[in-house]
């Protein structure tokens, strides 16, 4: 499929691109991409940005769309993509240099085929011409970190606060009530780390169906989504780019998730972020520093579980005031009805794989007094729903247990292997903690009798 993306113009696709798909980013006009990003730059004294990071940002935005809009369906395996891209920049000689490292960094990413063209633009999408009445002040943070509002970049955050960092959180704003979560998840840390700066910032993104003046509008839209944890990665970096060219963006993940291992041989993990995967990390570094962006990207999680990740922390002030407002759940936005009516949403399911995993992380953590809406892991809830989607990540998790408690040290090498490319030391580390986040599964499945005998556990 052949796509063209426009900036702030109305350029027409060329020749090689006919018949392609067009999405449009435009800040004053109808878009078929649109965020609120430039809002913010500008918010921070910037009335345009480096144009490096800008060119940066309109790529992963571009890939974000463009992953959000184009259905796999539509597609003879449908899976597999196949994508002609041109993007506009401004640094047209440095992104070239990257064209080939970026086509196989992001058919790892999305599990799809890229040819992605870059093209010569000479027009700023960051430029304004008036300074914003509104003004944030970062200029105490000397580290950016993705603040997604789950428990990992909640822990990540406090680790940084109690080594002294003055971190600007980022968040993707995707429902107001997550905000509102995380603004107050961050004026916690503030209020508990007062001699430090602690600031938030959030930005928005979405995008419509892309037309084709010969085939009209694209239908349909993608749920699997990898290209946003790319985009989130990437806005941070326009950020930390503001507050100097060293200023590292740390992404808190634990090495499991980071991993992911499939489930089963049939489940391929296809909706989890690859974003703090080694292999696209390195990719990415290496694509950085072909263009200049000198930013360092840090996961001091990399090689965690999600229950040494809350250990770690456990015993803090911070911690204990705030775990329980933290998201981890796959479909938070989902209604969920209290006993008097209410929609209690974002709510973690407790029933859903990041929940079982955040389940099986917080064994240690006594008077554990966070809510979801199934509180229980047991056989019950497993026969009540059999026949429903809700226990599909069960399930899973339970087959994977029994492939666990049935393979050697080397099968379970073989599956880290499949997940890309990683060295021998790599591998050994991942076999860890792949190893120890199954028996942290296994304990938590341990605390009902019924489900411990249908699961085999010992």
């Amino acid at each position: 499929m052949k796509i063209w993306i426009n900036k702030n113009e109305n350029e027409m696709p060329d020749t090689s691109y006919d018949s392609a798909y067009i999405f449009s980013l435009n800040r004053e006009e109808y878009s078929t991409i649109y965020s609120n990003i430039s809002d913010t730059w500008l918010r921070l004294g910037s009335l345009s940005i480096n144009t490096i990071y800008e060119d940066l940002f309109l790529i992963a935005i571009s890939i974000f769309a463009v992953d959000k809009r184009v259905s796999r369906s539509i597609f003879t395996d449908c899976w597999t993509r196949e994508f002609d891209i041109s993007i506009p920049v401004i640094e047209l000689e440095k992104w070239e240099s990257a064209r080939i490292l970026w086509n196989k960094t992001m058919n790892f990413l999305t599990g799809d085929v890229w040819n992605i063209n870059f093209r010569k633009s000479e027009n700023r999408y960051s430029q304004r011409v008036r300074q914003s009445r509104n003004r944030i002040d970062i200029s105490g943070c000397d580290v950016v970190s993705l603040f997604s509002g789950g428990l990992d970049s909640f822990c990540g955050a406090i680790e940084l606060l109690e080594h002294g960092k003055s971190p600007c959180f980022f968040g993707h704003n995707e429902y107001p009530k997550l905000r509102a979560k995380q603004e107050k998840l961050c004026e916690q840390f503030q209020n508990e780390y007062s001699s430090q700066t602690a600031k938030f910032l959030s930005f928005t993104a979405n995008s419509r169906a892309p037309y084709s003046n010969k085939l009209g509008r694209l239908a349909g839209s993608e749920n699997t989504s990898r290209g946003r944890s790319l985009l989130f990665l990437c806005s941070a970096l326009t950020v930390a780019g503001i507050l100097g060219e060293q200023t590292p963006v740390y992404i808190p993940e634990n090495g499991f998730i980071g991993l992911n291992v499939p489930l089963t041989n049939s489940r391929k993990g296809t909706c989890s972020t690859r974003t703090t995967h080694p292999f696209f990390l390195d990719n990415f570094r290496k694509i950085l520093e072909k263009v200049g962006i000198q930013n360092p990207i840090i996961n001091f999680y990399a090689f965690a579980t999600k229950r040494e990740i809350v250990n770690s922390v456990k015993d803090k002030n911070s911690f204990k005031q705030g775990y329980a407002d933290t998201i981890s759940c796959s479909h938070p936005c989902l209604p969920r009805w209290d006993k008097n009516g209410n929609n209690e949403y974002p709510k973690n399911c407790g029933y859903c794989y990041p929940c079982l995993i955040r389940k099986s992380s917080l064994i240690d953590i006594t008077n554990n007094r966070e809510p979801y809406s199934y509180e229980s892991v047991s056989m019950d809830f497993l026969n009540k729903f059999a026949e429903s989607d809700k226990t599909s990540d069960l399930t899973a998790v339970i087959s994977s247990i029994y492939r666990y408690k049935t393979v050697d040290d080397n099968e379970i090498k073989r599956l880290i292997r499949c997940t890309g490319q990683l060295s021998n030391d790599e591998i050994e580390k991942f076999l860890q903690v792949y190893k120890d986040t199954m028996e942290d599964l296994i304990e938590l499945f341990s605390t009902d009798e019924k489900l411990k005998a249908y699961v085999g556990i010992q």
